[in-house]
């Protein structure tokens, strides 16, 4: 009998759980920063429109060659020897192209110069400002990180509907997207109604009840993502409910705690 009652109770529950959900409208959208956006719901789909990285880039500091020039390395006894032509930090675009026999110095995240397609890692070669001598053979592409490598130019990335957590944030950030859409936040009154309660900041006599439930509705409320507006203590009589509650219909969902069964009160 308990087993049945309590898939009676959660019926009865998520019956009115969709009563509720059928009647709330879904609200509209406001603009906000992505720094404000944690937790909210994504209101538009995030297109990619560009991609990223943007270029084939180094994935190691070290030197960009060509790999036909390399293919012969088999043994650190005869180093391919090769010319350097440039230096190219990050941030920096090469302004030269890597010909036969020659390498451009290169570092962590600069565009991959024309002509090269290989990167060697700094640590396996010997060089001077003039010249780099190859001790290690790496497979042809090897330390290249390739355009769109992380996202392709018109892809949706994010979703419509999706809640911001701090991924999504550091992608919109990847993205340059500064501002996004989000729903609004709903405005939640919450009304606790009794001669018996007493606020939290009120002198009260040993026959009152401290008011506990509008503090832990607002929080629940905060934690799921919508704006807690405490109404305060209606007391039990026609003119103050009726006070509080036109207060509370301004609000996008009303709550209210307390109740009355059949007595004079």
């Amino acid at each position: 009998m308990k087993a049945k009652d309590a898939m009676q109770g959660l019926t009865l529950l998520e019956e009115a759980q969709r009563i509720v959900l059928d009647a709330t409208p879904i609200l509209g959208l406001e603009k906000i920063s992505i720094l404000d956006a944690l937790g909210r719901v994504l209101g538009e789909d995030i297109i990619v429109e560009r991609d990223n990285p943007p270029w084939d880039n180094s994935a190691m500091d070290g030197f960009a060659v060509r790999w036909d020039d390399i293919k012969q390395q088999h043994s650190i006894q005869k180093p391919v020897t090769l010319k350097i032509i440039e230096d190219v930090p990050a941030g920096k675009l090469p302004a030269k192209m890597v010909g036969p026999g020659e390498a451009i110095r290169i570092m962590t995240g600069a565009p991959i110069p024309k002509g090269a397609d290989t990167v060697l890692k700094v640590e396996d070669t010997e060089h001077t400002p003039d010249s780099v001598r190859v001790f290690k053979l790496e497979p042809r592409g090897a330390n290249v990180r390739p355009q769109g490598e992380d996202v392709k130019k018109g892809e949706r990335i994010i979703t419509k509907g999706t809640t911001i957590r701090p991924g999504e944030a550091g992608m919109l950030a990847i993205l340059a997207k500064s501002f996004v859409f989000a729903y609004q936040r709903p405005r939640v009154a919450i009304l606790s109604t009794g001669d018996e309660l007493a606020d939290l900041d009120e002198r009260f006599s040993e026959e009152k009840i401290i008011n506990s439930n509008s503090y832990g509705i607002a929080a629940a409320v905060q934690d799921a993502g919508g704006i807690p507006l405490l109404l305060g203590i209606a007391r039990d009589n026609p003119a103050a409910l009726k006070e509080k509650i036109s207060h509370g219909l301004t609000a996008d969902i009303l709550v209210l705690s307390g109740g009355v069964s059949m007595g004079d009160y």
